[in-house]
């Protein structure tokens, strides 16, 4: 990954490591990581200034940057936007990195086959209505009696069987949620500039307010309790 400009932007700070066998503390400079930056939540829902994404087989953070802004450097727009603080688990994994994975997690290329779970289908009466969702997680046997039509008699039931429910592999289920974490949402790159310019502000700010010699005078220890 290439090397981004977005620490530059914020203050060094002594922080408190931890005491010596003489009582003294031990002190470190480290970069004020603790002022998380996110999007405002009312902006992050304006699809105005945000394009829906996904992030192709084995895809960096910074070759997304690439790609959209032919700048690599950006990539931590791309986390901070979509809240990833550890892209080890939450950034999606290549088709390689994901088998190794699977046999990794679950002993052996056998193993990821098997049945994780099992989940309903979308399930109508003879109108057209919805009465069962699919996804929904179920056990094996599980079985659901339902009206053919709405305000029917008994004897107009129809049964869903276990047979009838969706198994699940552990391949599948590790697969879906590797798709999940791929779809991510992206800065438009009209609104780079500002994006960038509106963090190198609160940098300065932070670098205004913080004349402290350790980040541990601002912490009320009553809070931690």
């Amino acid at each position: 990954m290439a090397s981004p400009t977005y620490f530059s932007n914020f203050p060094n700070i002594s922080y408190s490591l931890k005491l010596d066998k003489a009582g003294r503390t031990k002190r470190i400079r480290i970069k004020d990581y603790f002022h998380l930056i996110v999007p405002r939540d009312d902006i992050f829902r304006d699809e105005t200034i945000y394009d829906d994404y996904v992030v192709e087989n084995g895809a960096r953070p910074d070759q997304v940057s690439y790609d959209l802004y032919e700048d690599e450097q950006f990539y931590w727009i791309i986390l901070q936007i979509n809240e990833i603080t550890d892209y080890y688990n939450q950034w999606p994994m290549g088709q390689l990195q994901l088998d190794n994975f699977l046999v990794r997690k679950y002993g052996s290329i056998q193993k990821t086959d098997e049945i994780h779970h099992y989940e309903t289908r979308d399930v109508f009466d003879e109108d057209g209505n919805l009465v069962l969702p699919g996804g929904m997680q179920v056990p094996g046997d599980f079985s659901f009696r339902y009206p053919l039509k709405p305000g029917s008699f008994s004897d107009s039931f129809a049964n869903l069987q276990s047979g009838d429910v969706i198994a699940v592999t552990n391949r599948k289920y590790e697969y879906d949620l590797n798709f999940e974490k791929s779809k991510i949402q992206v800065l438009k790159s009209v609104y780079l500039s500002r994006y960038v310019s509106e963090v190198r502000e609160y940098g300065k700010f932070l670098n205004q307010i913080n004349n402290l010699d350790s980040i541990n005078s601002i912490i009320d220890v009553g809070d931690l309790r």
